[in-house]
């Protein structure tokens, strides 16, 4: 029994021993396991910690970086909402550069004008060069205009364009006021609206030459209008294709050229000293009126006249009574015929008359006259002598033609045949008395 007790006392420690081994090794386990877990919720904290840190900078980066807009930030549970974004924002101190979505819509759109705006910068800054290129020549093309058009309209000739209908397609201010008219005056008009049928038959004539061959023409022409002469110059004006499109008309004044001209012709075809035609200008008449002669088979006669005792004067006088005596003789030449007949000093002492118009048979008419104007003038006995003419007559017939100077040769012949007969005559004159002498 007592074993029994102390057997059971024995077990009863010995199972109290187990008990409390099992509890020592229980409450030994436990710090272990409470040291264990205490690791492990430090680690978790620490990841919690962690990963807070990230979302922070995740949160804050998507704000700063501007790739969301505040109130889309804010909306994500996963984020931690409004509290959550505004609490980061507070921390990190983030500038938010939009908070909706139509702030973003509008920055998306401003930075798609802006890069627009760069193109159409860069578009422009093409356009200006291109512009820049094209001014030179246009520069250059405006200022010819300007100068060709100055020429146009500063000259003093006319310039006028017409087309193949010759309606005027130009006319510069010249010609407007040649024309009398403004410078819309001459909007469908033509040629032949200001000029007259003889003239504008002329004018078409020669445009329509130079538009046919292409080749510029020129002619001179008495206007009717004001009387006046123009030498007119037309050339054609030929586009690339080597079509002639219009001609242009160059009409200059040149009546003050003629005059000149005319004058000239004078000058060459006439004596200085008494104003009849010189030997050069009967020469070119006299070769005329022989070819119309000859055409009509009509018959012309031919006056040699020589002057008698023209030494004799200017031994008794002087040359400058001479020169007097000269001019007297031609005044009763001029006199004796009419303004149509040709009569002319051939040189010296020698004149030269050709009637025209009067046939041969009038010959003795004529020579009776010019005898009755000599006496008459001796007889006012104007100078201090008488003056007498010898006399050769030959005839042209178209029938045996001769040249003009193989007549002036049988002239000179005939001529001198009679003043051999007058030998007084020849070397003095008839001198009248100083107190019958008439002063002029």
């Amino acid at each position: 029994m007592i074993l029994f007790d102390i057997i059971t006392i024995a077990q009863v420690l010995s199972g109290a021993s187990v008990m409390l081994l099992a509890i020592f090794l229980s409450l030994q386990m436990r710090k272990d396991v409470a040291k264990d877990l205490q690791g492990k919720w430090l680690a978790i904290i620490s990841l919690m910690a962690l990963f807070f840190i990230c979302y922070i900078f995740y949160v804050f980066v998507l704000l700063s970086e501007g790739n969301f807009p505040f109130e889309i930030v804010a909306g994500t549970v996963f984020l931690g909402g409004a509290f959550f974004v505004y609490l980061v924002v507070r921390i990190t101190g983030t500038t938010l550069r939009y908070k909706s979505m139509q702030d973003r819509e509008l920055q998306l759109y401003a930075e798609k004008m802006s890069e627009n705006i760069e193109s159409l910068k860069e578009i422009n800054e093409e356009l200006e060069q291109e512009i820049a290129q094209r001014k030179i020549p246009e520069e250059a093309l405006r200022r010819s205009e300007e100068k060709y058009s100055s020429l146009v309209e500063s000259t003093e000739d006319s310039i006028y364009l017409i087309d193949r209908s010759y309606r005027y397609l130009f006319i510069n201010k010249r010609h407007q006021l040649r024309l009398g008219i403004s410078e819309v005056g001459y909007e469908g008009k033509g040629y032949k609206d200001f000029h007259t049928p003889e003239e504008t038959k002329l004018f078409t004539g020669i445009a329509d030459e130079v538009f046919r061959t292409g080749t510029s023409a020129r002619f001179e022409h008495k206007s009717r209008r004001d009387k006046e002469y123009f030498l007119l110059t037309l050339s054609p004006v030929i586009k690339i294709g080597g079509e002639i499109s219009a001609v242009t008309v160059v009409s200059k004044n040149i009546t003050e050229l003629k005059k000149m001209e005319t004058e000239l012709r004078t000058l060459s075809l006439t004596d200085a000293l008494t104003g009849l035609y010189n030997r050069r200008g009967f020469l070119a008449l006299a070769e005329q009126h022989l070819k119309i002669a000859g055409r009509m088979k009509t018959k012309v006669f031919m006056m040699y006249a020589d002057m008698d005792a023209l030494k004799g004067i200017n031994d008794a006088f002087g040359h400058q009574e001479g020169d007097t005596a000269l001019k007297e003789t031609a005044r009763i030449l001029s006199e004796t015929f009419r303004e149509s007949d040709i009569v002319s000093r051939i040189g010296g002492d020698e004149f030269v008359v050709m009637p025209v118009g009067n046939s041969a048979e009038s010959t003795a008419l004529l020579t009776t006259r010019l005898d009755k104007n000599l006496r008459d003038f001796n007889a006012k006995k104007i100078l201090n002598y008488s003056l007498s003419l010898s006399i050769g007559i030959t005839h042209f017939d178209p029938a045996h033609p001769v040249s003009i100077d193989e007549l002036l040769s049988q002239g000179d012949k005939l001529m001198y045949e009679q003043k051999l007969g007058r030998k007084s005559l020849m070397a003095k004159p008839a001198f009248f008395p100083a107190s019958q002498t008439t002063e002029t």
